[in-house]
This record gives C-alpha cells, sequence and structure tokens, in this order.
C-alpha cells in the first residue's frame, strides 16, 4: 500500500491558548506592592524630615498673656506639621483663664501660628472684700479690675474665696451691666454699687441711697417704668422712698 494511503491518521493539529506563565500573579503583586511601599518610605520620611517640623511657633491676637508663654504651653514645637495635634494644643491653651478662643493655622514648612481670642473683663464681683475682674459669661479672670468704667457686683456677706476660672452667675452680670449703663438716663443718677444674692438676684444701690431690687432681667422694661412713675408720685407728694421691691410683677413694694 503506498505510504500515502496509509490508514495510520497523523495526529491532528489543535489551536491552543498559548499558556500564562506561572509568575504572572506574582509579577502583578510586586507592581502593587511596589508603589505603596515607595508611598509609605516617602511619607515616613516627610514625617521624619526636619524641614516639616514645627520650628516656630508664633502667637497673635494676645492682649496681656505673654505668648512665649502661650506657644510653650501648646506643645506644638517639634511636632510634625504633619501629624499635628491640634485638638491637645486647643485643650491646655483653653485651661488658661483669660483665653475664650484659639485657632491653630499651618504654614508650611514648619510654622504654626496660633490665634488667641482673650476673654474681655467687663464688671468687677467683690467677694470677701476682693475685686475680682469678670467677663460676660462670668468667668473669673482674676483679682484686679476692668479699664474704664464697670459695675461693681457685691456679695454681701460672702466670704469665700475664687481664683482665676471659677465662675459667676452671668445673667446678674448682663442685668447689672443694664442697669449701670441705663440708670442716668431712667432715673437722672448713677449706680454706686450692685449687690447680688442668689435668692434674691441684683439690687441696685443707686448714689442717692435708694436700693431698688430688680431680681432677674424679666420684664425690665416694665419695671423700669414702674420705678419712674413711682419715684415721679412719690417725690410730688414728698416721701420718696428708700427701697424699692420690682419683682412681683404689679405687686411693687417700697417704704
Amino acid at each position: 500500500m503506498p505510504r500515502s494511503r496509509s490508514p495510520r491518521r497523523r495526529p491532528e493539529t489543535r489551536n491552543r491558548r498559548p499558556q500564562a506563565p506561572r509568575n504572572l500573579g506574582a509579577l502583578r503583586l510586586l507592581l502593587l506592592t511596589v508603589p505603596i511601599v515607595i508611598v509609605a518610605g516617602l511619607a515616613y520620611t516627610a514625617m521624619r524630615s526636619p524641614w516639616l517640623t514645627v520650628q516656630d511657633v508664633r502667637v497673635s491676637g494676645a492682649q496681656t498673656l505673654d505668648t512665649a508663654s502661650l506657644a510653650e504651653l501648646s506643645g506644638l514645637q517639634g511636632q510634625s506639621m504633619l501629624r499635628l495635634d491640634v485638638d491637645q494644643a486647643r485643650s491646655r491653651l483653653l485651661e488658661v483663664p483669660q483665653v475664650g478662643a484659639v485657632s491653630v493655622h499651618r504654614s508650611w514648612p514648619n510654622t504654626v501660628t496660633l490665634r488667641i481670642t482673650e476673654r474681655i473683663a467687663v464688671a468687677i464681683w467683690t467677694v470677701g472684700g476682693v475685686d475680682y475682674a469678670v467677663d460676660a459669661s462670668g468667668v473669673v479672670l482674676g483679682p484686679g479690675a476692668p479699664a474704664g468704667p464697670a459695675p461693681r457686683i457685691v456679695e454681701p456677706d460672702s466670704g469665700r474665696v475664687m481664683s482665676p476660672g471659677d465662675r459667676v452667675h452671668p445673667d446678674a452680670i448682663a442685668l447689672a451691666q443694664r442697669i449701670f449703663e441705663e440708670s442716668p438716663r431712667f432715673l437722672g443718677e448713677s449706680i454706686d454699687q450692685l449687690e447680688y444674692n442668689p435668692a434674691i438676684g441684683v439690687t441696685a444701690v443707686f448714689q442717692s441711697g435708694l436700693r431698688v431690687t430688680f431680681g432677674d432681667e424679666r420684664a425690665y422694661d416694665y419695671k423700669v417704668a414702674v420705678l419712674a412713675k413711682l419715684l415721679d408720685q412719690a417725690t410730688a407728694a414728698g416721701r420718696p422712698p428708700h427701697q424699692v421691691d420690682l419683682r412681683f410683677g404689679t405687686r411693687v413694694t417700697y417704704d
């Protein structure tokens, strides 16, 4: 039989898909890992670099406080600019009674600015014969008095000792300020001092010796109108009062 007619079949040639190299998965993993490692290394280097470490802490806005002490208290010197603990720095500074607000600002590559808002003394709170400056929210700023005219609020018969950071009643301060500023207009005379008793509220002592108990700030305008009318009538009758109690609405008492 001719060879060309041999019954033996030649193996069929099939198209087979080429197999991927066995190490292709490892290569892909390597290609994904290398950039991550590089970025992590760069980040670590940046955090450790002296160029991105706080080298200058500046303080703005402080009026009475020492700026160098505030900068040191913040604890920011030497920290990484990328991992700046702003919350802790703010908490430390807000522990100073005179500090009302703090904001922290980065100036790249290595400077931080602390913007301080100091509390403003608006009144004198006197306890046990000692004067303390207080702000509008009732925070005790320390012994002494604010600059310029300010109401004096006295706690009679109180022997307590106050320290900076303690608090007094803010509503009493607001009412005292209002009476202090407006009394020359509605009474024609100024306040000598104001007294505060937790059970009674605020009592104004005028320069004439007249004592007027307002209590709190509720219905303030009504109280002022009643007081002005009462004083006009009593003065016209030749019997000016020495004490007036305005705490109970229409039930005004005086003698």
